[in-house]
């Protein structure tokens, strides 16, 4: 525990280093730094699990280098954690980091400007108490705010891992009108913050704002470079700085799946206004099924963020992929499309995904997905946009229960012909697994309609994906995959459901799957995640590759027409990870299998047609059974 100490003032007075959760003094308050970076740090279970803020901290002292105060001031606040010498808050100049990070650990030094080890970061008190005393103690031509740990986009940030609390984004919003803070950028180094929702809240308290509409990796920013760059040149263009932030953030090559936006927050209440406009005129789309349907198709797109079959759907979608997917079913509303269209092109300085996340506009929006009405309520502003569109977006989910309806698929010989009047069904080749009656989704691959309407299922061998360690067979696992999208690499994308277990870690996940079929490259991703009690997900800040020694268990969707959510999820598969563990696309093992054509809408419930039944034993596939048609079942989110 840190103890207070006073030091006698000699030449040049410092603030005095306090404990307990006393007030600093500082009589330096008249001095002004050119460059003013705030940091609010909530270390949690990044820290804890992964050293990460200590990575960020190395590689910020790195860039800062010999770089003057004058020129750049660093002040942060850290804690959260469970983390010896993260407990409660901390805050610190880049002097006492410099120090504190002389034996190679943070957190252990007694010389500290602020301390409260009882601090909740995840209170809004503490924020705005953070902000008010640096805003009067640092002067500043230039301010930068850097938000750092967890995101949750519209249900907010950080996670404090000894409260389990959230800063909602009301939260951030008062805490920053209430220190009267505001800076030139506001940036977010956590997950699924570069939505809409959070832009529409930073607008009054910033210029510029920077986050990803995906999932972070747990490295977070690479600091030493914008750092670096912000202290060589002090009169940098913040704009030209976010650039560097952005394109210094994709150079981490062992991390995949990243975005990262540069949003001109000045921009967004005529961005706001226009989907205002739209949303009152997508408002009929709302009276009837088939018009909820080609809104719901346009939610359906690849760019799709947060996303996890398990707890049904994802949490935001890329606003430019959304639109550009209802101009094309909505020609009526062309003009309205447009315009928001060209407003999203001048709001989004400057925005990248790397070669694993699906084409990007820079700035996503809720997906109604896993959102009830009850909580779009709960919510509450944090969750609005504008009053069209609100009543749109609330419209959209009410009429979601009501479509119960399935695709009609209509039997030809060895084709089929799906009864889709609106043109929004979704058609795929399906895989399962059959453990007596039962079938359990493997896998699927998207089917598209001959030039007469007609689908026709592929010629199966009996080969999917599955787990096995190359030197023992016997040593594999079942996972199910659910195909996603075609990501810029030439990848296929696919998801499954997973739990990790690594050391003392024992997570949900969602398992990313890359496929190469040209190179035969495959890549596994973990996506770590939880479920927060108001029935948001929460994902960690933290892609894990798989290692050796990890225990995977896989699971899949189990169909029973006896139930009310059509199926439930089932552990199909178990697996220790070895040096040898691949995904192979190959023979599955001995056992029942099955295929089947499967349509649906946007809301899930599905029909199936002409499924067939293989037993494979010893490597040799045989068709035991082929049906034209079985009866409906439901089936959860892809």
């Amino acid at each position: 525990m840190r103890v207070a100490h006073i030091f006698i003032l000699l030449l040049f007075i410092w603030i005095i280093p306090v404990g307990m959760g006393e007030e600093a003094q500082d009589d330096r308050t008249q001095d002004l730094s050119h460059n003013l970076l705030v940091i609010y740090m909530i270390a949690g279970d990044l820290e804890s699990n992964y050293q990460a803020a200590t990575m960020n901290i190395a590689e910020l002292l790195d860039g800062y280098g010999e770089t003057s105060e004058e020129d750049l001031q660093i002040v942060l606040a850290y804690g959260g954690s469970k983390t010896p010498g993260f407990e409660g808050v901390t805050y610190v100049t880049v002097k006492e980091l410099m120090d504190d990070a002389s034996d190679g650990t943070i957190g252990n030094a007694e010389n500290v400007l602020y301390y409260n080890p009882d601090a909740d970061m995840s209170d809004r008190k503490i924020l705005e108490h953070f902000l008010s005393w640096t805003g009067e103690n640092y002067h500043a031509d230039r301010k930068i705010l850097v938000f750092w740990d967890h995101g949750s986009g519209y249900d907010g940030f950080g996670v404090d891992e000894v409260t389990e609390g959230l800063l909602s984004l009301t939260d951030i919003s008062e805490a920053l009108e209430s220190s009267n803070s505001t800076f030139d950028l506001i940036g977010y180094d956590a997950c699924l913050m570069g939505a809409l929702e959070v832009a529409k809240a930073m607008e009054p308290y910033g210029i510029l704002m920077i986050g990803s509409e995906e999932t972070e990796p747990g490295t977070g920013w690479e600091y030493e470079t914008w750092i670096k760059a912000l202290g060589d040149n002090p009169d940098i263009e913040y704009e030209e700085l976010g650039r560097i932030i952005v394109d210094a953030y994709m150079t981490r090559l062992d991390d995949t799946g990243k975005t990262l936006s540069v949003i001109d927050l000045t921009k967004i209440p005529a961005l706001i206004e226009a989907l205002d406009n739209l949303g009152t005129n997508l408002m009929p789309y709302t009276q009837s099924l088939d018009g909820y349907r080609i809104v719901g198709k346009a939610y359906q797109v690849p760019a799709r963020y947060g996303a996890d079959n398990r707890e049904g759907g994802e949490t935001s979608v890329d606003l430019s992929s959304f639109l550009m997917v209802i101009g094309n079913q909505t020609p009526d509303l062309a003009d309205e499309v447009s315009t928001v269209s060209a407003l999203i092109d001048e709001t989004v300085l400057y925005h990248r995904n790397d070669d694993f996340v699906p084409e990007s506009g820079g700035i996503s929006i809720m997906s109604p997905s896993r959102i009830t009405p009850d909580i779009y309520e709960e919510l509450g502003d944090d969750g609005r946009i504008a009053p069209g569109w609100d009543s749109f977006f609330l419209n959209l989910l009410e009429v979601s229960g009501q479509d119960t309806e399935k695709p009609e698929i209509v039997t030809s010989g060895t084709c089929f012909v799906v009864d889709d009047p609106s043109n929004t069904a979704s058609v795929y080749a399906e895989y399962y697994s059959v453990d007596e009656d039962d079938l359990i989704l493997l896998g699927d691959e998207p089917l598209e309609a001959d030039e007469n309407g007609e689908y026709t299922l592929p010629d199966w061998d009996g080969r999917w994906f599955y787990l096995e360690d190359a030197k023992d067979t016997n040593n594999y696992a079942l996972i199910g995959m659910s195909y996603d999208s075609i990501v810029p690499s030439g990848s296929l994308l696919f998801t499954s459901e997973i739990d990790l277990i690594r050391g003392s870690l024992n997570t949900s996940a969602v398992l990313n799957v890359y496929v190469n079929l040209q190179t035969g490259e495959t890549k596994l991703v973990a996506c770590p995640y939880t479920l927060r009690p108001n029935g948001v997900v929460q994902f960690s800040r933290q892609n894990l590759e798989l290692k050796p020694n990890d225990t995977v268990y896989s699971y899949a969707w189990m169909i029973d027409e006896t139930a009310t959510t059509g199926g439930e999820w089932v552990e199909i598969g178990a697996l220790d990870i070895t040096e040898d563990t691949k995904l192979i696309y190959d023979i599955l093992p001995d056992g029942t299998y099955a295929q089947a054509l499967y349509a649906e809408y946007g809301n899930k419930p599905g029909d199936y047609a002409g499924i067939k039944l293989f037993q494979i034993e010893n490597g040799e596939v045989n068709l035991t059974e082929s049906e034209t048609n079985i009866t409906s079942v439901d089936e959860p989110e892809e």
